[in-house]
């Protein structure tokens, strides 16, 4: 995005800098409404800590939100310094599931002001959908966070203890005192409820209501805002960013010569164009296609429309880290709305 910091990679993008390169395209979505529709409380009062190692790799689908990837366990204070490798598969020993992607929203800044922008992280895998939203809901607080430096996120450490998926609401409970407290001094307070908004729909794949408790009482402030009884996704314009990077991760090593990009934009951006970068200097840009996402992705972003681009060719570079920038261009909202939004990621090719 404009005004991104672009930083090397380092430890804290262990998680799923290259999860999306596993072969994802022949995953079955698993929906499972007729799970969300019973009443289920998942309480998780450790928090779990996840450095997957990729296993097998492959070119990243549309669908990846609802897949599940082959990888070893790490604990946080296991992370190595390598970041994973875009390639072909190496592996067929592992079939059972230890690692799942879950689309996470964080806030960034644009040209107009702070949004929301999309990245996915591993969590555990799980059919029960009330521990499928805590899962994600928990990657959001501060000890965790996003893994790409350009994001943030309001919500401090220990935010979400317990989920419990009803007809028709997402009860969720916050776990401290800090979490009703304003924490962020740019006034973003409104982003960061509807960061968990926006998250606990995606882990469900449904548009429903979050209600937010406190000791089993509703939590009359939340991160410093006066909310209601249940608080609604907000759709308007301005809360997501126009154009956003699905894949390639945050601190993606690619080392088999070729790079392909995908990720979502709003119904107003009319034109993507991407650009490769190394030192400030574009090496390579072209045109992204516009897609209707399908499949399980499809209800991560609910109807959010996508782009993708076609293989782009990295075997003539030089090794480097690059940046990689997508930008929206004639979004055309009103006359105030500026002609361009972008999103950037760091990939390093070696």
């Amino acid at each position: 995005m404009n005004g991104k910091d672009m930083h090397p990679n380092d430890s804290g993008n262990d998680d799923l800098r290259a999860v999306f390169h596993d072969a994802v395209s022949d995953v079955e979505p698993r929906d499972r409404l007729a799970e969300v529709r019973r009443r289920t409380r998942a309480r998780r009062t450790t928090k779990a800590r996840w450095a997957p190692v990729l296993v097998g790799a492959g070119a990243v689908a549309a669908t990846v939100v609802a897949a599940t990837f082959v990888v070893g366990g790490l604990g946080d204070d296991d992370r190595d310094d390598e970041p994973p490798v875009a390639g072909g598969p190496t592996s067929e020993e592992s079939t059972v599931p230890t690692t799942s992607a879950a689309g996470l929203y964080f806030v960034g800044e644009t040209g107009t002001g702070l949004r929301l922008f999309r990245e996915f992280q591993a969590v555990t895998p799980t059919s029960d959908p009330a521990e499928k939203v805590l899962f994600a809901l928990q990657r959001l607080a501060s000890d965790l966070g996003p893994k790409d430096h350009g994001y943030r996120t309001l919500w401090p450490e220990d935010s979400f203890t317990a989920v419990e998926v009803e007809d028709d609401r997402i009860v969720v409970e916050l776990g401290t005192e800090a979490a009703l407290q304003p924490t962020d001094p740019t006034g973003a307070a409104y982003l960061g409820v509807q960061q968990a908004v926006y998250t606990a729909e995606a882990a469900l794949g449904e548009r429903l209501p979050v209600a937010f408790e406190q000791g089993g009482e509703p939590a009359r402030e939340v991160l410093g805002l006066r909310v209601g009884a249940q608080v609604d996704r907000d759709t308007s314009f301005g809360i997501t960013a126009p154009v956003n990077i699905t894949d390639p991760s945050e601190g993606l090593l690619v080392e088999d010569g070729t790079l392909s990009a995908n990720g979502t934009m709003s119904t107003n951006v009319r034109r993507v164009e991407w650009t490769l970068s190394l030192g400030g200097d574009v090496v390579d840009q072209g045109e992204a296609t516009h897609i209707d996402i399908e499949g399980p992705d499809a209800r991560a972003t609910l109807g959010a429309p996508g782009w993708e681009t076609s293989e782009i060719d990295l075997s003539g570079l030089a090794p480097g880290q690059y940046v990689f920038t997508v930008t929206g261009l004639d979004v055309g909202q009103t006359s105030d709305t500026p002609s361009e939004f972008s999103d950037t990621r760091t990939i390093t090719v070696r």
